[in-house]
């Protein structure tokens, strides 16, 4: 929206369930954006309000190419986003600021 400010942008993918997106944080949100199909393409969004979270957890597995793993719960879903360990530790670093 035009009276929100960009505060983090993903350069990787992160993973949402079983698709692939890029990550937008705002001053009010958390969206999820991605192109879909081959031929007639569409966008695919999900979005979370900053002022509906209830929790915001980090962790990292894996032992050479390390995965950051985020588990965002609000009043209504919770949120699993995965991707690599030095993004997403710098997301939960800005979302953090917002609980």
């Amino acid at each position: 929206m035009p009276s929100e400010q960009v505060k983090f942008q993903s350069n990787h993918t992160v993973r949402y369930g079983d698709k692939i997106y890029r990550v937008v944080l705002t001053d009010r949100r958390i969206l999820l954006y991605a192109k879909r199909g081959t031929v007639f393409k569409s966008d695919d969004v999900v979005t979370q309000k900053l002022e509906d979270l209830q929790g915001v957890k980090y962790r990292e597995e894996g032992l050479i190419e390390k995965k950051g793993i985020i588990k965002i719960q609000s009043m209504k879903t919770e949120m699993d986003l995965s991707g690599p360990a030095k993004e997403m530790k710098a997301l939960y670093q800005q979302v953090m600021q917002f609980t």
